[in-house]
Formats: structure tokens, C-alpha cells, sequence
């Protein structure tokens, strides 16, 4: 690699890093607008953005990046205030910016054209940020306030009593409702206006009164001082829905006040100390020493050590009666532990790094559905295994996607239902022993069986028969059959068919297992668990048919003892009753096209049985010895033998002989 490509790789590393903190921070300064330490770390990434494109040679994108630098320095001065138009304008720049890396990563120049929103930037810089569409909407609302301000004069105790029954989540509308000129039934129209403002939220005056709408004593405008949590948007749909209602005009005002409560200033302030140590929290995280190493070095190293464990357990294997060969080997045992730590924990990144990708997705795709949704994050320190989390993105993606379009209801249906207006996802992360577990949470409508089920029957993937044996857990696994969708209509965001069965197969490509939990009207969660790396893990060492195997320890549940006489025969299927749960029965030489001793259950002779689970049953894989467990190093069959039915890899074992690692996925 000459110096060139060199420095083309850091760039297109540390142009993905500030890419990633301009859309998180991008997304704080839309709940934050006049939030300086948000607005000055926006600046800052795109200033280095800007000067490495220029340093690279660069054209379009410095230019790009120069433009959004503009931008945000007259946010920086005043001159400029931040609204959701120039929001959506600077996610806009981040596509593109996205969209001209991945040129020069693909043909090693800029191909996409930004000519247009080159052009839109500098609307901006000229009208102040506002477009000129909206210049004559702008100018009503404008004129509409003046209107409320003569119109709905508030007394002392009124504010006060405005803002005693305000929280935090709530804002002050000042409302212009104007009825069609024809209208007949003003007084019955008015009331139904009042009506709908009083279940938006606390109506605090209205002019006229309620009094002089039912005298019919009013022109064509009806003036309301609302307070609500709900969007400024929704609340204007409700309104112009209503018969006869020609236009509806609407200023939200500011809260700061000089009525707002002292608790209410406290609070605002624990908020603002609370986001202040987030950032400084992240801004260290960010400053900290780090050195940049090729994953195939990683890769190397950890092979390496892999070959050191091998050699390890050779040498404990020779059972050499001596103290001077004890004392070697726990010595040794105690390095190779020591040494395996540190490279995992050197392969080991932050999950947060996929986690942080998702709220702006969320965020554009809540806009474009017209939904209410809060993502919570949690866990996103979790540490896994850098060959797993590039992995994990489209996943986790088509997940999120579904339960946006699928999962969340629309903020009117939720209301009826008596839930929120606003809808929760929970994305959390954390560390299982051995395992990290990932869990998507929705508080949406939860699954329909019935509806999955009666697609499933329709496409042919189950017989009504099959259907109706079916216990509800199969139900719902039915989504990640090949090509199951219930949407009706195919969508840029879901309902083609190809998200539920692809989340298994990469899932369980890791070695991990898919969860699926569904309650309808409550919610419905995907619980995903993947082992800590790939490379090194534990398994159980087992015998069939005088061979040793290994059984990766992830997919084990339990392992048992059972007597001939507790195998019981259901429709030609041997099970065993465990817990009050039927357990299937298979015989492990049968599943590798071993001979099989036919008979050799003698009485008062144990059978061992591994107990496997995977995400939709649990299985007894019958055995012919359990020895013990044991740390492994799993390598690759090659290219040539990587079709081997229920074989998944192949370990060395003490005495320098082959294990085969079997694919319990195939045999569950």
C-alpha cells in the first residue's frame, strides 16, 4: 500500500467518524437549537471534513462542506435561527456528503451532482432561512399573532394559571380558526371548534366565549389559547377537518416567562447540567488516546493465540508426573489466559457504534409516516467482538424498520387505544455470561397471529391442518419464513418480504439465535444473542461413535441422564417429558450418516442427552459420552469441505487429534 492509498483509507476513516457525530449532533441541535456547545460541535466536524476534502483534492465536497460551514457559522452569530426547514436541509448535506464518499471510495472520484442543493444552501443564506413558498404563510402567521395578541389579552392570573397546569412536554398555541363565509351553523360549528381544542388539551380562552357562540354573537374568526403536548401539525388537521373551516393559523409562543414556576427553572436547569455532562462525557470519550490497527492484523494476532491455546492444551495433555512441568504448565496456562484477555478486549468495540446510526433513521422515517416516536438507547458501551458488529447493522436495520412501519401506531390510533400519542422503541444491550444480547422493544400494536397465520396458509407455507396444531410461539415464527410479509402494499420502508428471514440468517451465520415476543395492543420485542467472538469460545467435549466432538456451549441448555424406560414414542417420534415439556429425540450418529447400533439401549444404562435450544424448540441430541468442557479454537474447514451437512468448524484437542465442531442450528 503506497502513501496514497495510505491516506485515503484514514480519510475515508475519520470522514466516517465526523460524519457520525454531525448526524448525532444535528440531531440534539433540532431539540437544542440555541444550545452553543451543540451548534460549535456541529461547526467543528464540518470544518475537519471540509479541510481534509481540500487537503485530498476534494472539489465538490469542500465546496459542500464550505457551503453547510456558512450556514452554521450564521447560526454561530445570531444571524440565523435554526427551524426544522434548515434541519431537514443540513441531514440533506450529510446524505450527499455520504453519497460523495462513497464516490470516491467506488470510482476514486465524485460523481453525484449537488449542484441543487448547492443552490438551496444559499436560499437559505439569503432569506434568512425561510423559503420562499412559505414567505406568504409566514407573513399570515405573522399577522395572525398580532391578531392573538389583541384578541386574547391574559390577565396576571391567568398566565399563572396557564403555567401551573403546564408540563414539560406541553407548549402555548395561539390559534386563528376562520369559518367558510357561507357557513350557516356558526354557533353549532364553534362549539365543535371548542369541542376539539378542549380533548387537544386544556383550552385556556377562547374569543368568543362559549356563551357568545352559542348567542351566535361572533363574525367568521374564533381565537383559542391552547395548551398541548401535541404537534403543532396535528393539532392544525384536527382543526380543518372540522366542517366549514376555511383556514386555521397557528403561533406557538415561547415559555420562557416570567411566571414560570421556580421548580419549573430548576428542573430546566437539572436538564441542562444533565445534557452538559453527557457531552462532556462523549467529548472525553472521543479526545482519548486511540491507535488505529488493520483488522487483519488483529485477525493474525488473535490466529496466534489460537495456536498458543493448541499448543497449551497439547502440552496438558502429556500429563507429565513432575512438579517442574506443573508448576511450567499453570505458568503457562495463566499467560495464554492473560495474553487471549488482552487481544479480546483489543478486538472488542462499543456496539454504540451501530446503536448511534439508528436515530436519525428513526427521526426521518417517524417524519415521513407522520408518527411520534421516542428511541431509547441503552447499553450502548456493550463491548462486542469487531467481526460480529459489522455484521450487525442491516439486522438490527430491518428490524427497527419493521417496527416503525409496522410496530407504532399513528399518534390519533394510539390515542383511542388510551396510550401516548407517542410511541417508544427501546434498543438495549448488554452482556449474558458468555453472550451479548440485543433487544429491539416496541410499545406498538404487537402481532396478529391470526393475520400471520392466514398469510402463511394463503402463500403455502403451512396447510390449515399444520396451522391449527400450531402452538402460538410457531405462530409468530412464521415471519422469518423466505419471502412472509403481511403488508399489502410494498414500500420503500418494509412489506417486501426480505427482512425477517435475512435477520436469522446473518444471526445465526454468528452463531447466535433470534427471540421473537408478541402481545397485540401492548408491544412486541426481538431479543437477539450472539457469543462475545467467534474465534475462541467454550464448548462441551463429547463422544459419538468413538469419535470426540464439540458442542459450542451457547447452544446448550442442560445436559441430562435418562434411562431407556422414560423414552416415550409420539406419532413415530422418540421424546422424553422434561419440566411438563415434550422433548424431541435425535440420535447424533443419524444426523452425521453414522452406523447406528440399533438395540443398544440396555436396561438400567444411562443415555446422555444434550439438551439443544434454538430460538423456535428445544431438542435432546442423544450422545454416546459426555467428557467435559473446554475452551477451543474454532478454524475453518476450507473452502472445499464447508458444505459438510451439521458440521460447522473443526478444533485441536490435547492429544493433537481433529474434533469436529457440529452446527447445532441444523440439527435443532
Amino acid at each position: 500500500m503506497d502513501n496514497r492509498d495510505q491516506y485515503l483509507q484514514m480519510f475515508f476513516d475519520e470522514s466516517a467518524e465526523y460524519l457520525q457525530q454531525l448526524n448525532e449532533n444535528v440531531l440534539l441541535l433540532e431539540e437544542n437549537p440555541e444550545d452553543e456547545e451543540i451548534i460549535n460541535a456541529v461547526f467543528r466536524a464540518a470544518h475537519s471534513v471540509k479541510g481534509m476534502s481540500a487537503t485530498m483534492g476534494y472539489d465538490r465536497l469542500t465546496d459542500l462542506t464550505h457551503r453547510i460551514e456558512n450556514i452554521l457559522a450564521k447560526v454561530r452569530n445570531k444571524e440565523l435561527l435554526i427551524n426544522e426547514y434548515i434541519i431537514d436541509t443540513l441531514f440533506s448535506g450529510l446524505d450527499y456528503i455520504k453519497l460523495l464518499l462513497d464516490d470516491i471510495r467506488a470510482n476514486g472520484e465524485e460523481v453525484t451532482d449537488v449542484s441543487d442543493y448547492l443552490y438551496k444552501l444559499e436560499e437559505i443564506l439569503e432569506n434568512g432561512g425561510v423559503i420562499q413558498e412559505t414567505e406568504e404563510i409566514e407573513m399570515e402567521v405573522e399577522t395572525g399573532q398580532q391578531d392573538f395578541t389583541g384578541m386574547l389579552p391574559l390577565t396576571e392570573e391567568e398566565k399563572e394559571d396557564i403555567y401551573n397546569k403546564m408540563t414539560s412536554d406541553d407548549k402555548i398555541f395561539n390559534i386563528k380558526v376562520m369559518l367558510a363565509e357561507d357557513c350557516l351553523l356558526k354557533n353549532v360549528r364553534g362549539y365543535m371548534i371548542l369541542k376539539k381544542a378542549q380533548e387537544m388539551g386544556y383550552l385556556a380562552k377562547s374569543n368568543p366565549d362559549q356563551r357568545k357562540i352559542e348567542d351566535e354573537d361572533f363574525g367568521n374568526a374564533i381565537y383559542i389559547k391552547l395548551v398541548s403536548s401535541l404537534r403543532e401539525k396535528q393539532i392544525k388537521q384536527e382543526l380543518a377537518d372540522i366542517i366549514d373551516v376555511d383556514e386555521v393559523i397557528i403561533h406557538t409562543e415561547k415559555k420562557e416567562v416570567e411566571v414560570v414556576k421556580e421548580v419549573e427553572k430548576e428542573e430546566k436547569k437539572i436538564l441542562v447540567d444533565n445534557s452538559k455532562k453527557q457531552r462532556e462525557g462523549l467529548s472525553n470519550i472521543q479526545v482519548s488516546p486511540t491507535v488505529r490497527v488493520d483488522i487483519k492484523k488483529l485477525d493474525n494476532l488473535m490466529n496466534m493465540v489460537g495456536e498458543l491455546l493448541i499448543n497449551k492444551t497439547r502440552l496438558e495433555g502429556l500429563n507429565i508426573q513432575s512438579d517442574v512441568y506443573q508448576d511450567i504448565i499453570q505458568q503457562l496456562d495463566r499467560v495464554t489466559q492473560d495474553l487471549h484477555h488482552i487481544v479480546m478486549q483489543i478486538r472488542m468495540v462499543p456496539i454504540g457504534g451501530i446503536f448511534n446510526r439508528f436515530p436519525r433513521m428513526v427521526r426521518d422515517l417517524s417524519k415521513e409516516l407522520d408518527k411520534e416516536i421516542d428511541l431509547i438507547i441503552e447499553g450502548a458501551d456493550t463491548e462486542l467482538d469487531r467481526s460480529l458488529i459489522d455484521e450487525l447493522g442491516d439486522p438490527l436495520m430491518h428490524i427497527l424498520r419493521n417496527s416503525i412501519d409496522h410496530g407504532i401506531e399513528r399518534p390519533e390510533i394510539r390515542k383511542q387505544k388510551g396510550k401516548s400519542p407517542e410511541g417508544t422503541i427501546l434498543l438495549r444491550a448488554y452482556q449474558k455470561g458468555s453472550e451479548i444480547i440485543i433487544e429491539v422493544e416496541d410499545d406498538g400494536a404487537g402481532i396478529d397471529t391470526d393475520v400471520i397465520v392466514k398469510k402463511a396458509i394463503e402463500r403455502g407455507i403451512v396447510t390449515p391442518d399444520e396451522a391449527r396444531q400450531m402452538e402460538e410461539r410457531d405462530r409468530l415464527n412464521l415471519i422469518f419464513q423466505p419471502g412472509f410479509s403481511t403488508s399489502e402494499q410494498v414500500t420503500d420502508i418494509s412489506g417486501r418480504g426480505v427482512g425477517m428471514d435475512v435477520v436469522r440468517s446473518v444471526v445465526e451465520a454468528l452463531d447466535g439465535q433470534v427471540y421473537l415476543e408478541s402481545e397485540l395492543d401492548v408491544g412486541t420485542r426481538f431479543t437477539i444473542s450472539l457469543p462475545l467472538t467467534l474465534a475462541i469460545t467454550q464448548a462441551l467435549m463429547v463422544v459419538i461413535n468413538d469419535e470426540v466432538y464439540a458442542i459450542p456451549l451457547g447452544s446448550i441448555s442442560e445436559t441430562l441422564l435418562i434411562s431407556p424406560d422414560e423414552i416415550m414414542q409420539v406419532r413415530g417420534q422418540e421424546v422424553i417429558l422434561l419440566r411438563e415439556n415434550t422433548i424431541p429425540l435425535v440420535e447424533a450418529s443419524r444426523q452425521l450418516n453414522l452406523p447406528v447400533e440399533y438395540g443398544r439401549y440396555r436396561e438400567n444404562e444411562e443415555i446422555p442427552v444434550v439438551i439443544i435450544k434454538s430460538a423456535e424448540r428445544q431438542i435432546g441430541l442423544i450422545v454416546d459420552e459426555l467428557l467435559n468442557q473446554q475452551e477451543i479454537v474454532i478454524k475453518s474447514l476450507g473452502k472445499y469441505l464447508v458444505n459438510i451437512k451439521n458440521i460447522s468448524g473443526a478444533t485441536i484437542v490435547g492429544d493433537g487429534d481433529v474434533a469436529l465442531i457440529l452446527d447445532v442450528r441444523n440439527i435443532a
